[in-house]
């Protein structure tokens, strides 16, 4: 087994591609037509979700420097706000993935 020394460490940029793609989700690719029809904006909204995703992402970058251990949202909210919310930030995120995924099977269906 490799120590925690030795683990691989996440940079900024597959950080805030994981976090952009959560945040962007399906939506994308339901819609192409209304994208298409809205013109130059459409570009203004993909500019404001990078802004956030980078944000985010650096959130996420700072808080897994000043604390290492894994476990992502849920060891960061059981840390700063007990274990209750911090199960519940896991089950959040467990029920988004979820729904993510079944967003996915509609699209690759109805494609």
């Amino acid at each position: 087994m490799s120590s925690d020394a030795d683990a691989h460490k996440v940079g900024l940029i597959p950080v805030t591609l994981m976090v952009s793609g959560n945040i962007m989700g399906s939506g994308v690719f339901l819609l192409p037509a209304n994208l298409a029809s809205t013109g130059g904006i459409a570009i203004y909204g993909w500019l404001v979700t990078i802004i956030g995703a980078l944000g985010l992402s650096m959130v996420y970058a700072k808080m897994s420097f000043l604390d290492p251990s894994p476990g992502g949202s849920y060891a960061y909210a059981r840390r700063c706000f007990g274990p209750f919310l911090g199960y519940q930030t896991n089950v959040l995120y467990w029920l988004a993935c979820w729904i993510g995924n079944i967003a996915m099977v509609v699209i690759g269906v109805g494609y």
